[in-house]
């Protein structure tokens, strides 16, 4: 894993190295391994800082030139099956054996988007092609990992963080507020925008290639992305053509993918392990990972002292009968606030999934002991995992009977009377919810933690949800794949993987997701609904893979996954904290929100017990984000 960053600028004033050695040197816990910075006419740089896991010598080094000597690239991420690309390549001589170096070459050979379709891993890359003086910026297929793009002050730039942009020389970042209106919602930032204007996020499975003249000019860039794989169009071709065979045709076909994705993504020239949560994502990962190692596994695991949210009992007993080496922490209300004043400056914008402090602390437990951790990601998304999915599609079967007239009667009624109420989140929740003309609109007022936001801020500018848009617009035979899709679009790509990467990079940890594999994304999309759901539980065909390695006594309870107790921390230790950050004054001085409405906020949490805590941490992360700025 590594930091990446870059320039163009034509006719400079500055030296353009100077500047990328500055941004590589935010980098430093991405890549703590070594720096390295290349630049060449006509006014283009690249830099990247490396966490050597394959290949730990020089001839693993970037900036790396193509053996042909027209490319030079640097990549931040793995390629899993690149011993697979090098067997395939004309070219046999290779200075190293370090992924990089095939990844390049396969470039080379096949060019930009064939061999993007060929990587099965998880990247981020810029590529500058010599004789065409074009630079090209490629994302891998579900988002692992990061890269923020755009103009600024004269340079077009791009880096695997934001903060590495503020080293350019007269950076002036201007808050978007239509990407602060969708952070409001979410708790996070969907690609492809970012908290400033003009800077994005490259989408997954895109590529983007500019020329001299797009490099220098104001084009819109976004206009000039291009998908090499696209999951609204495979998602929705696998839904409408289910697979064919039996449960246990399925369970064989899938038991063998994992496999195959849990070997590849062992392979690693450093100490291995991974975050045991007792779910059964993770016990699946755990278990095919122990199946195939020789010795035991490092497993790690974190609880919480004094909630009911403390599962690492579970994952004690699950790593005991599969024999790994098992390791974990109990952290309290102060271990939290020890680490809240920082968690800004990881996430670079704001970020409000409070599970980003427990995944933190578990990435750094694990980095005690190992560099390369793997994780249980995705299972939720790809097979029908979250209990929000069962009361969604529920409530929209209910919802189907009664008469639109009469919804969309009791819906104008709501709205007013939150129109009417200080802050109104129930009522404008419940309004959303029972106008709802779609099972997106419906999920929309489960899944948002405002449902109106502008009504908070006093310059809103509402965005337009477009993947809200692009899935809704999908005929699908189910109204859970609905659900799954979207998420697999958003939350999964713009949350979970956001708070894994810059969890686990800040403590110099590389994570793998061998649920992630796109080929078990695409047999998963193909799974009938059966198959995924079946005695009010989702993860079916998971369990039946999971049943054959652990006893079903050790994996069958209730879920909770790394959360975090917000409500008490807030209430206890994180009090002062928050009430600092919160202050009318300080609201007041900043000109973003009605400072009377979040005083209500916070007052009626704190003294009349209403369940805020949800809406007070999204607050307090930009409030937290906006003051370290």
């Amino acid at each position: 894993m590594c930091g990446i960053t870059g320039l163009f600028r034509l006719n400079a004033s500055s030296t353009l190295s100077d500047i990328i050695k500055k941004m590589n040197a935010t980098l430093t816990h991405r890549g703590p391994d070594d720096h390295g910075v290349w630049t060449n006419e006509p006014g283009i740089a690249l830099g990247h800082t490396r966490l050597a896991i394959q290949d730990l010598s020089h001839d693993g080094h970037q900036p790396m030139d193509s053996a042909c000597g027209r490319y030079v690239i640097v990549f931040n991420g793995e390629v899993y099956n690149f011993e697979e690309i090098r067997k395939a390549l004309t070219q046999t001589r290779f200075r190293g054996h370090s992924d990089t170096e095939v990844v390049l070459c396969a470039i080379a050979e096949f060019g930009l988007a064939e061999a993007l379709r060929k990587f099965n891993g998880m990247f981020a890359l810029a590529l500058w092609d010599k004789h065409e003086k074009t630079l090209s910026l490629a994302r891998d297929r579900v988002g692992k990992k990061p890269l923020y793009f755009g103009r600024n002050s004269g340079y077009f730039c791009f880096s695997s963080e934001l903060k590495a942009l503020k080293a350019i020389p007269d950076f002036t970042p201007e808050l978007d507020m239509q990407a602060l209106g969708q952070y409001m919602r979410f708790n996070y930032i969907p690609a492809p925008y970012s908290i400033y204007k003009g800077i994005y996020k490259l989408e997954p499975g895109s590529f983007i290639t500019l020329g001299v003249d797009g490099l220098n000019n104001q084009s819109d860039l976004l206009d000039q992305c291009q998908k090499y794989w696209s999951a609204l169009d495979v998602a929705a071709h696998n839904f409408n053509h289910p697979f064919e065979g039996s449960l246990g045709d399925a369970q064989l076909h899938l038991t063998g993918l994992l496999e195959d994705s849990t070997r590849l993504r062992m392979i690693s020239d450093v100490p291995f392990g991974v975050l045991l949560s007792g779910g059964v994502d993770s016990s699946i990962v755990a278990a095919m990972m122990q199946k195939q190692s020789s010795r035991p596994v490092n497993s790690f695991s974190i609880g919480f002292s004094n909630s009911d949210k403390d599962e690492a009992h579970i994952a004690k007993d699950i790593a005991g009968y599969l024999g790994t080496s098992h390791n974990e922490l109990y952290v309290n209300g102060q271990d939290a606030l020890d680490l809240v004043p920082d968690i800004a400056q990881y996430y670079d914008e704001p970020f409000a999934d409070s599970s980003q402090i427990p995944t933190f602390i578990v990435s750094k437990l694990a980095r005690s002991k190992v560099t390369v951790a793997l994780s249980g990601d995705g299972g939720d998304e790809l097979f029908y995992g979250y209990n929000r999915y069962f009361r969604n599609v529920k409530n929209w079967q209910t919802s189907q009977k009664i008469p639109a007239a009469l919804k969309q009667a009791v819906s104008r009624q709501l709205y007013k009377l939150a129109g009417k109420q200080k802050l109104g989140l129930t009522a404008n929740k419940y309004a959303n919810e029972i106008g709802a003309m779609t099972v997106l609109d419906m999920y929309m007022s489960r899944i948002c933690k405002w449902v109106a936001p502008e009504s908070l801020m006093l310059n809103p500018h509402v965005p337009i949800q477009h993947k809200l848009q692009q899935v809704s617009a999908l005929s699908l035979p189910h109204p859970e794949q609905y659900l799954m899709l979207y998420d697999y679009l958003t939350y999964l790509c713009d949350d979970i993987l956001v708070k894994t990467d810059r969890a686990s990079m800040a403590n110099s940890l590389e994570l793998r997701s061998p649920l992630l594999d796109y080929r078990i994304t695409e047999f998963a999309w193909s799974l009938p609904m059966s198959m995924k759901f079946q005695n009010n539980k989702g993860k079916h065909i998971l369990r039946q893979v999971l049943d054959a390695h652990i006893p079903n006594s050790l994996t069958n309870h209730p879920k909770h996954g790394f959360g975090a107790p917000v409500r008490d921390w807030l209430n206890g230790p994180l009090n002062d904290w928050a009430e600092d950050l919160l202050a009318k004054d300080k609201l007041e001085q900043q000109g973003i929100f009605d400072s009377e409405k979040v005083s209500t906020l916070w007052h009626d949490f704190k003294y009349k017990k209403k369940k805020y805590h949800t809406q007070l941490w999204n607050m307090l992360m930009f409030q937290s984000w906006y003051q370290s700025q």
